[in-house]
């Protein structure tokens, strides 16, 4: 797996490239670069673009661990996760349902556009 990380510091958004094979132990590996980066701030809105990203070895196993993760981001900061992909889709929306009513929410597109306008926006 291989990442790209870019930080919008006048956009505050961290956009997250992921191409490759994606797996559990990437899923947290994702979170820890993501928590260690000290340009990363809490209050940022954070994009993560699967479009070029192989997950077929994500499991609902892994998926509920990163749910129970603490958060890198606040509660309240806008979370979007772009992938095209049904299975993809799929997993990320099983994400999406456990972290609702725990804070840290996120919302699950198939277009990157959409997905980018979405988590620019400021509520």
């Amino acid at each position: 797996m291989e990442t790209q990380l870019k930080i919008d510091s006048s956009e505050r958004v961290v956009i997250v490239t992921v191409s490759g094979t994606l797996g559990d132990a990437e899923l947290q590996s994702l979170g820890d670069q993501l928590e260690k980066n000290p340009e990363v701030a809490p209050d940022f809105a954070l994009l993560i673009d699967l479009r070029q990203a192989d997950g077929r070895t994500v499991t609902s196993a892994g998926v509920r661990a990163l749910a129970t993760r603490p958060l890198v981001f606040s509660a309240a900061s806008r979370r979007a996760v772009a992938v095209p992909s049904d299975l993809g889709f799929g997993m990320a929306r099983m994400y999406e349902m456990l972290r609702e009513g725990r804070g840290g929410g996120m919302r699950v597109f198939r277009d990157y556009d959409e997905a980018r306008r979405w988590v620019a926006q400021r509520t």
